[in-house]
């Protein structure tokens, strides 16, 4: 093992493991991983699809973050898992590829970002990832693909689920019931529509992950050298030569097993640990606002006041309904005869219950539930306050979008379980639904920042959501709540609900619906926007090459650099973030391939 490293990057997870792997693509350059976690890609928790649950919470799989208490959430913290171990989140995450529309795309790009538009992305979709179906899918699920947007021979494996969820066909036919056509593709840049989602699993029904994906083929290089159990202190930095010169980033602080280490870094260093610990590892280094930094004695290296701002996720909440008779759904698996054959079914077949995860989405503009405009009227009148150019310049964008159809502002999908909500008791022996709402647009803006300096690294870092607070968002999830109930009253998915069970009474008013959402709210787990990619005037905190201003060899390439919320789950974008990132990285340093 050597203390100096062509590359060294920071976090072995998704955007990690791709840029080790394509960057290693070059014998002669030599790169190292710092990942806090360990190598434990390989286990039933991780590998088989519907056991996702089992590492939520588990120090083992998950870092297990929660956001600061949420004024507007009755006070509550939220939970925010983040996976740790090689491969990061996609060894807990609930393995969706969905993708923006392509307007979301190409407004990255509008946002002062030459190449980051749907053609670039597109490219680099194809490039990530392996897409398997078979003939019984289309016709199943009423799909037709786009054949020259989805990818045949990347390492990601993307396929359709294969095991037999009861409420698919049902909440299909509900959903043409209610007027919500169909998308045959929502990969192909429109995402409007029910669809059934593809899953980043493989043919043998196993998670693929971008540890079974990138590394785990190319771990034997000799020029990739992975350190686990590595937690990063802060950068090592020192003033370039010559007046106005960039900051060099000369190497890396990390402990491991309570011994501290530095490695060296001859050409670059780069960022991968995600929307929370990317900005709280830059403010402990010195880069960020010298308001932040000073509250704990850093000496500012880098006045970059966007660092840590700008917060977005996409903000949840569920409905949870008990279903009348033996229907199978997951919640079967509680019967230990059903379990054991169903390991059975999944060991010998690999299809059943265990081998996928829920993938029926309703993706709506906000036109389908601000039938009046009302709620568009009183999002377009909100005024942020004491905020950086970065949360004004993707909030005001926001507000463009108000009256765009093309773009999916609302999620609405249907799950085969028990999940908890307020009031909600799991009674053995019956089976649940739970839909799941996801507001992919909210205006509230966010932050992240370290709550100690480096005396005391290994605190997390204060994540501040603002979550509810304007009333457009909780009047879009009102609004979003009465169509639930249609769902749950209306066709084939309605003549299998027997009774509502979270919110346990009925709500019949707008404030008790408001009430409830507060009660059950919580996040879908696609932080972004903290070391967002924009012009530095506007707040930017990364150029469209993915460096950090003032800097001449850091860069970051994770979820923080997206700088406005898009209408998907993240993994498929961020394969093809860092796949594009892996590119620029190679030309501009004259890489082998």
């Amino acid at each position: 093992m050597s203390s100096t490293y062509d590359y060294i990057i920071v976090g072995g997870g998704l955007c990690g493991l791709v840029l080790a792997a394509r960057i290693s693509e070059d014998p002669t350059i030599s790169v190292c991983v710092l990942e806090s976690g360990n190598e434990n890609f390989h286990d039933d928790n991780i590998d088989i699809p519907a056991n996702l649950a089992q590492t939520w919470g588990n120090p083992k799989y998950d870092s297990t973050f929660f956001s600061t208490p949420q004024k507007e959430a009755g006070g509550r913290p939220i939970f925010l898992p983040r996976g740790k171990g090689l491969g990061g989140s996609t060894l807990i995450n609930v393995m969706e590829l969905t993708r923006a529309s392509s307007v979301e795309y190409n407004a990255i790009e509008k946002l002062g970002n030459p190449g980051w538009n749907w053609n670039e992305f597109v490219k680099y979709f194809k490039k990530s990832e392996t897409f398997t179906y078979s003939r019984e899918d289309v016709e199943a699920f009423g799909m037709q693909f786009d054949k020259n947007v989805h990818g045949t021979d990347g390492p990601l494996k993307k396929t359709f689920p294969r095991y037999p969820d009861v409420l698919i066909q049902p909440a299909l036919q509900t959903a043409d019931a209610l007027g919500i056509r169909r998308n045959p593709d929502p990969s192909a840049g429109d995402n409007r529509g029910a669809f059934v989602a593809t899953k980043s699993i493989d043919t043998n029904a196993t998670r693929s992950s971008s540890a079974s994906a990138y590394y785990e083929p190319n771990k034997s290089r000799s020029n990739l050298v992975i350190i686990t159990g590595a937690r990063v202190v802060r950068l090592l930095s020192a003033k370039g030569s010559g007046s106005g010169s960039a900051i060099v980033i000369q190497g890396v602080e990390y402990l491991q097993d309570n011994a501290q280490k530095i490695l060296s870094a001859a050409k670059e260093v780069i960022l991968c640990a995600g929307s929370y610990e990317t900005p709280k590892i830059l403010e402990l280094s010195g880069i960020g606002d010298p308001s932040v930094l000073g509250k704990f004695g850093i000496p500012t290296v880098l006045d970059l006041r966007s660092v840590g701002a700008n917060h977005q996720d996409h903000l949840t909440y569920t409905v949870t309904a008990r279903l009348k008779g033996k229907i199978e759904t997951y919640d079967s698996m509680q019967d230990p005869e059903v379990a054991e054959a169903q390991k059975e079914l999944y060991d010998v077949k690999r299809t059943g219950l265990l081998s996928a995860t829920p993938s029926l989405f309703a993706f709506l503009p906000l036109q389908a539930v601000d039938k009046d405009g009302a709620i568009r009227k009183s999002a377009g009148e909100l005024k942020l306050e004491d905020v950086n150019a970065a949360a004004q310049k993707t909030f005001e964008l926001q507000q463009q979008w108000l009256e765009d159809d093309r773009l999916s502002w609302v999620d609405i999908n249907i799950i085969d379980r028990f999940m908890p909500g307020p009031g909600a008791t799991f009674e053995p022996g019956k089976s649940y639904m739970t839909i799941n709402v996801l507001l992919l647009h909210p205006f509230n803006r966010g932050s992240v920042h370290i709550t100690s300096n480096s005396a005391d690294p290994l605190q997390p870092p204060a994540i501040e959501m603002n979550a509810l607070d304007n009333d457009a968002d909780l009047d879009i999830f009102v609004e979003t709540y009465k169509l639930v109930q249609k769902f749950l009253t209306t066709g084939p998915l309605g003549e299998m609900v027997e009774e509502v069970i979270s919110p346990k009474d009925e709500l019949k008013t707008d404030d008790e619906i408001r009430e409830f959402v507060r009660q059950s709210l919580g996040s879908s787990f696609h932080p972004v926007g903290t070391v967002g990619m924009l012009p530095k005037e506007d707040g930017g905190c990364v150029d469209p090459n993915l460096k950090v201003y003032g800097t001449a060899n850091l860069r970051v390439v994770d979820a923080s650099i997206i700088p406005v919320n898009i209408s998907a789950h993240l993994q498929a974008t961020l394969y093809a973030i860092a796949e594009k990132a892996a590119d620029i990285i190679k030309k501009e340093n004259g890489l082998a391939s």
